[in-house]
């Protein structure tokens, strides 16, 4: 990523800062409440409010994010809630983590084709889950939406095509009030039975 990227988001993240703590992606709690804990690590972590959530459940988390100014805040917000995460500022381009040790990999809002696969499947331990949340071409069409680059999006049913080292637990493309987002579960290495079919059909959920 270019040095105007990293410029980009530390304005982004020096704009949006806020006091209170940001509530945690009420899916990510659905999918991972039933988890025990383990070892986990969040790309693309922005103000860490998932990251947080995780470390208040007994996770042990890594968090990663280019932007030294977004991960600052998510230090301050993380220490008033009295738990540890282990923020990492860095740029995919740059990252290279622990292999096969992490139980959980948690991904929202954030595409990149090109390293974050290869970076989750390589992350991942054996049965290792992967929740992972990201905007679909539907979402460019929103009047409201900030986003204007397709090569940003996922196509319908792509996802899941992105991992082909992880066996898909749970598909679907949601319509949400606010967003437009595919929606995948998949565990590393390990052949699930009874998995439930992906779905590339378009789910309008509230």
């Amino acid at each position: 990523m270019s040095s105007s990227d990293l410029e980009r988001w530390n304005a982004k993240y020096a704009q949006a800062r806020s006091a209170s703590l940001p509530a945690a992606d009420n899916w990510l709690i659905d999918q991972v409440s039933p988890l025990r804990p383990g070892r986990a690590l969040e790309f693309a972590c922005g103000f860490g409010q998932n990251a947080i959530w995780l470390a208040r459940q007994g996770w042990q988390v890594d968090a990663v994010d280019i932007s030294p100014v977004g991960l600052s805040h998510a230090g301050h917000l993380a220490r008033a809630a009295e738990v540890e995460v282990n923020w990492i500022a860095a740029d995919l381009d740059e990252f290279t983590g622990d292999a096969e040790v992490y139980d959980l990999v948690v991904v929202f809002r954030f595409l990149d084709r090109a390293r974050l696969p290869a970076q989750i499947e390589r992350a991942l331990k054996a049965g290792g889950r992967l929740v992972y949340e990201t905007f679909t071409v539907r979402h460019l069409a929103r009047p409201e939406s900030h986003m204007k680059n397709p090569a940003f999006a996922l196509q319908p049913g792509e996802l899941p095509t992105l991992f082909p080292g992880c066996d898909p637990l749970s598909y679907a493309e949601c319509s949400l009030p606010d967003r437009d987002v595919a929606r995948l579960v998949a565990e590393r290495g390990r052949k699930v039975e009874g998995v439930k079919e992906s779905k590339s059909h378009y789910e309008r959920r509230q």
